[in-house]
């Protein structure tokens, strides 16, 4: 395919040969699920825990158990059609940066001849725009309360910029606004919060909207991605298409838990929110609206989460409280 060829946005691959790095994690691990069901599919992680190992091998997936830390790379596949870089580790993490960034370009290095490479990065880097959408074209800016996460994703697109149009690697930037569903993500946190009678952090002084993402969307447009990699590197903003506030679809998740949400002013992360219209244009609409999405996460209640506490990409854990 030619560098700015566009393909169709909605057709799914198929017979290709996969690598996911942060498959244990939200995002990662239903999207290495549903592409093994037609492409042979590595999926990279640490896998401290066991059974996000063994629930992906049961569903047809390779897994590899790796630090992406590592500089050597020559435990993982010398040859793959498509790289999807999910894997990430939160500012706190002594080799945040080193996973963040530099894992990047080694990644990009070893793979140059892909097919598409698909970077997961975040909203949190853009320059505080006020109350509005963040457009992509927007400049890059320091997240507060999420300053060094911020800035190793920011590090990561200039890099990956670079190699892109170096290597003619066609590539897909994905901005994370907010991804959620049964299995945890921001919203969901919210929403145990409030069923458990917790109070909810909110940003003082401002309306709270943010674009959260439902899992069967959010896996259905990075799948898609594959599609509009080009060199230079495709930059799109991934979100939901409904704006809504905390307090807004915390009200929904009371009304069917039968709770009163209780709200605390104290979140030091600005609310961001995403214009989704480049979104929509290349990948589609979204399927799940924000009450089914609520619906669908009550419904499953606590124990479908994720054993442990997985970092959400694009949520740094110190601005978690603000999306």
């Amino acid at each position: 395919m030619e560098p700015n060829q566009r393909a169709n946005p909605k057709a799914e691959f198929s017979g290709k040969q996969v690598l996911i790095t942060g498959a244990s994690g939200l995002v990662a691990f239903p999207v290495a699920i549903e592409l093994a069901k037609r492409n042979r599919v590595h999926a990279v992680a640490r896998f401290s825990d066991p059974e996000q190992k063994r629930q992906l091998e049961s569903r047809g997936v390779q897994t590899i158990a790796f630090d992406m830390a590592e500089r050597d790379l020559s435990a993982l596949p010398k040859s793959v059609d498509i790289v999807i870089n999910y894997g990430v580790l939160p500012p706190s993490h002594k080799d945040a940066y080193e996973v963040n960034a530099g894992a990047v370009g080694r990644l990009a290095s070893r793979y140059r001849g892909c097919e598409a490479f698909i970077q997961g990065s975040t909203g949190s880097l853009y320059e505080y725009q006020g109350e509005r959408p963040l457009r992509e074209e927007d400049p890059y800016g320091l997240h507060s309360s999420a300053e060094n996460y911020a800035a190793s994703k920011i590090a990561a697109e200039f890099l990956l910029k670079h190699l892109s149009m170096e290597y003619n690697m066609p590539t897909v930037i994905v901005r994370i606004f907010s991804f959620y569903g049964p299995r945890g993500g921001g919203v969901t946190q919210r929403i145990d919060q409030v069923a458990q009678g917790l109070p909810v952090s909110v940003y003082p002084g401002a309306r709270n909207v943010h674009t959260p993402l439902f899992e069967d969307d959010y896996v259905e447009k990075t799948i898609a991605a594959a599609s509009i990699a080009s060199a230079p590197a495709e930059i799109v903003n991934v979100g939901g298409t409904e704006p809504i506030t905390t307090q807004e679809y915390c009200a929904i998740a009371g009304e069917l838990l039968g709770k009163k949400p209780i709200f605390v002013e104290n979140s030091k992360s600005w609310p961001i929110w995403a214009d989704t219209s480049k979104m929509v244009r290349l990948l589609g609409p979204n399927r799940v609206s924000m009450r089914e999405g609520i619906r669908r996460v009550v419904e499953a209640g606590p124990q479908s989460r994720l054993a442990g506490k997985h970092h959400v990409i694009g949520e740094p854990k110190s601005a978690a409280a603000g999306r």
